[in-house]
C-alpha cells in the first residue's frame, strides 16, 4: 500500500534533501522509508531528515539517512541549513510548532553529535541567511581522531571519517590528470580507488573525500571538491559540485592541522569555494561557505558556517512506491 507523507525537499548548492515529519512513520520503518524516497522513482536527492516536535525551549530531534552510506549518519551540515529556511518558509514551521521572530529565529538540533544550534536571520517573512553552528561536530571529529595515512602513495589526513586530499599531491602523482573535474574519467577512476581503499582501512562501506587546493576564482582562500564514494556512485551522478557543511568543516580542521589557515581566530572568516567554474560552470556561479572559526594552536576548537545558496525548491505529499 502506498503511503503519503507530507514533505519538504530542499537544497543547500546542489545538496539536495528531503524533509519530513517524524511521527508520519514509525521509527522502526524509516529507514526502508528513507531508501524509497532517495533511490527512483521518488529520487529525493542526497539525504533525508525526519524532523521531530519542537521542544518549549526550540529543541528539534532530528534523525539523518544518507544515499552514499544508505543508513543512518551522525550529521549533515548542509541539511540543518536547509532546515533553517523550511522552518520560516514553510508548512514545517507550524506543523513542528517552532515559535518563529524577526529578525531572528534560533533552535537546536537534537543530533547523534550533540546539540547544534542554528541561527535563522528573517526578514519579511523570508530567511536571509541560516548559520549553523558546528562545535558539537568538532568535539565528534577530535574524539574519532585526526590521523596522517597514505593510499597509493597519496597523503590523506583522516579527519573524523572524512579523507581530506590536497589536489597537488594527486597531481605530482598523476601527472596530466585534471582531479577538479568530476565527470567521469581517469581522474574520478584514480580518486575513486583512494577513497575504496580509506574505506577498506577504516571498514567501511562508503567514503566521503573532500579534494581542495588554494587556485581560487573568486575571491575566496581555497577551493574544494567533495567526492563521496559508494558501491552505487550515487553522489556522482550529480552534474555540478555540491557544498558539504560537514565537509567544509573537516577541511578546516586539516587546514588548520597543517598550519595553512589565512585568517587568525576571531578575524575574518575562512571562505571556501565549491568546485571549479572552468572545469565545471555552475548556473548559481561562484558558490561559497563562510566558516567563522576559533582556533588553539593547530587545532579548531570552534566554528560556525553558512552557505551562500539555500533554495526550497518543493512541499506537498509525497507517495512511497508499493515495492
Amino acid at each position: 500500500m502506498i503511503r503519503s507523507i507530507p514533505f519538504v525537499k530542499g537544497h543547500c548548492g546542489w545538496d539536495v534533501v528531503t524533509l519530513i515529519p517524524a511521527d508520519e512513520v514509525p521509527e522502526t520503518e524509516r529507514l526502508a522509508a528513507s531508501l524509497k524516497i532517495l533511490d527512483p522513482p521518488v529520487c529525493g536527492g542526497l539525504e533525508v531528515g525526519w524532523l521531530g516536535r519542537v521542544s518549549d525551549h526550540n529543541e528539534m530531534p532530528i534523525s539523518m539517512v544518507s544515499s552514499t552510506a544508505r543508513n543512518w549518519i551522525r550529521m549533515c551540515g548542509g541539511m540543518s541549513q536547509v532546515i533553517g529556511k523550511a522552518l520560516v518558509e514553510t508548512f514545517l514551521g507550524e506543523r513542528l510548532r517552532i515559535r518563529s521572530a524577526e529578525p531572528e529565529l534560533r533552535f537546536e538540533l537534537l543530533t547523534p553529535v550533540g546539540r547544534i544550534p542554528v541561527s535563522v536571520e528573517v526578514g519579511g517573512g523570508r530567511c536571509r541567511s541560516v548559520t549553523t553552528s558546528m562545535n558539537a561536530y568538532l568535539t565528534y571529529i577530535n574524539r574519532e581522531g585526526i590521523e596522517s595515512l597514505k593510499s597509493q602513495g597519496i597523503p590523506i589526513l583522516k579527519v573524523g571519517n572524512y579523507a581530506v586530499i590536497e589536489i597537488t599531491e594527486l597531481e605530482a602523482a598523476y601527472p596530466g590528470l585534471d582531479f577538479t573535474r568530476r565527470d567521469l574519467g581517469e581522474s574520478l577512476i584514480v580518486v575513486n580507488e583512494l577513497l575504496r581503499n580509506f574505506a577498506a582501512m577504516r571498514r567501511l562501506d562508503s567514503a566521503t573525500g573532500m579534494l581542495f587546493d588554494d587556485r581560487v576564482e573568486g575571491g575566496g582562500h581555497f577551493r574544494v571538491f567533495p567526492r563521496f564514494h559508494s558501491a552505487d556512485l550515487s553522489a556522482a551522478r550529480i552534474p555540478w559540485e555540491f557544498q558539504c557543511g560537514t565537509g567544509g568543516i573537516a577541511v578546516a580542521v586539516a587546514l588548520a592541522a597543517k598550519k595553512r589557515l589565512p585568517t587568525r581566530s576571531g578575524a575574518e572568516p575562512l571562505i571556501l569555494e565549491w568546485g571549479s567554474q572552468r572545469t565545471t560552470p555552475d548556473p548559481y556561479g561562484i558558490r561559497t561557505s563562510r566558516l567563522q572559526l576559533e582556533c588553539e594552536g593547530t587545532s579548531v576548537h570552534k566554528a560556525r558556517f553558512s552557505h551562500s545558496v539555500i533554495e526550497i525548491l518543493e512541499e506537498g505529499r509525497l507517495h512511497l512506491p508499493s515495492y
